[in-house]
């Protein structure tokens, strides 16, 4: 498919996983002697790295492939979903006069990369794949089994990446701590003198180990962040969920020593409602467990049935009129305590990381899902760093006031 000086358009879809793949297709097709396009327009050729996680992802990938098709241009495929189990039927793709771009090393290509996020953060992949098979989730299929990169080669990564500007790194993959002795790789990381900040995302409970936690108290450049997906808090629909470890004592256990190993540790977790089989009575025991433990961020999702996960065929299917309900549910109550635990911040100095547009972020929020810190950044420019005493806060942006650099 490579040829000299044409131009290549690319769309990314999905998750900061899949911009990592899409960094480094866009790192060989320059290798290649293609120049990236920032637009359609008089490009030669397109590529959409897909997701496929979700009906909804898979549609979006086909709607947005179809419209680069009638633009007249070539169109190869990429990501999840020429790797779905049934992507034949998903949309009639095949159909579609559209090739799969196969011959891309993805994740475990250092060298060389086209970033696609701000000079100041990078996402960084350590592995590729998952060994949980939750019941629900087909990315063991899509990707397969757990593949780790080598340390070193991550390392060299994160040394080049830095000497580039960055000073946000943060770690991802389908199982982030699942990566073997990922406490060392913490701790080499924060020896980087240019990193600033290291963030995890992508957090299996069962792997958050002793001496992860000991290195998150030990190392100031680490985030006082965790996400940390557990997605129920009933001990049976963990088990229909095929997450049975840790149990829900568990998971509180796990809570606790967070908050008081990781001093002003946040924690970001997400949730399934509507699984199949859930009571109301469940329904009602995780909606209490978010009083009680007041996250510093929730993300919910209604159950998606997926034809090819165990989940698809199990008994007690939950109506969508009913999912939709206890969701709502749950997201109301999240917004008052994210308000409420906003509120706590006003008068504090808290550093944010200057991203433009009088916007920032704080050590305690990701990119792109979570709080925003809003002030007047005069003389600042984007990637600096500052300190700005917090004035008014809502459930998910804050208002502030620089008090220096």
């Amino acid at each position: 498919m490579y040829n000299i000086y044409m131009r290549a358009y690319i769309v990314s879809l999905g998750c900061p996983k899949n911009l990592c793949d899409t960094e480094a297709i866009m790192g060989e097709l320059r290798e290649k002697g293609y120049e990236i396009s920032p637009s359609v327009k008089n490009s030669d050729i397109a590529v959409v790295n897909t997701c496929a996680f979700l009906k909804s992802a898979r549609e979006e990938s086909v709607t947005v492939i179809k419209s680069l098709v009638k633009k007249g241009l070539k169109v190869y495929m990429a990501g999840c979903l020429p790797k779905h189990p049934l992507y034949g039927k998903a949309g009639g793709i095949k159909s579609l006069p559209v090739q799969t771009l196969d011959s891309i090393r993805t994740y475990n290509c250092a060298e060389p990369k086209v970033k696609a996020t701000p000079p100041w953060t990078a996402y960084v992949k350590i592995s590729e794949g998952c060994n949980n098979n939750c019941t629900y989730c087909l990315i063991p299929k899509i990707r397969g089994k757990l593949i780790v990169r080598k340390m070193a080669d991550i390392l060299k990564e994160v040394t080049q990446l830095a000497k580039n500007g960055v000073k946000e790194l943060i770690y991802v993959a389908q199982d982030t701590t699942a990566y073997p002795n990922f406490p060392l790789l913490l701790k080499k990381t924060a020896k980087i003198e240019e990193i600033h900040w290291i963030r995890i995302m992508y957090s299996n409970p069962q792997h958050v180990t002793k001496n992860l936690i000991k290195v998150m108290k030990e190392e100031p450049k680490i985030a006082r962040y965790l996400d940390l997906p557990l997605q129920h808090i009933c001990d049976r629909i963990l088990g229909l969920m095929n997450r049975p470890q840790p149990n829900s004592d568990g998971i509180k256990n796990l809570i606790k020593t967070l908050r008081r190993e990781v001093t002003g540790i946040r924690i970001r977790t997400s949730f399934i409602v509507g699984f199949p089989g859930e009571t109301e009575r469940e329904s009602q025991a995780l909606l209490d467990f978010i009083k009680e433990t007041k996250f510093d961020r929730v993300g919910a999702f209604c159950f998606s049935r997926e034809k090819g996960t165990s989940a698809d065929t199990l008994r007690g299917q939950i109506p969508d009129k009913v999912k939709k309900i206890r969701f709502s549910r749950l997201m109301k109550e999240q917004n008052r305590i994210s308000k409420e635990l906003n509120k706590k911040l006003v008068g504090k100095i808290i550093e944010v990381l200057f991203e433009g547009n009088n916007r920032g972020r704080s050590m305690f929020d990701a990119p792109g899902i979570d709080c925003s810190v809003l002030f007047n950044a005069k003389g600042l420019q984007p990637g600096e760093f500052a300190k700005v005493k917090i004035i008014g806060a809502k459930a998910y942006d804050l208002t502030g006031q620089l008090v220096s650099t």
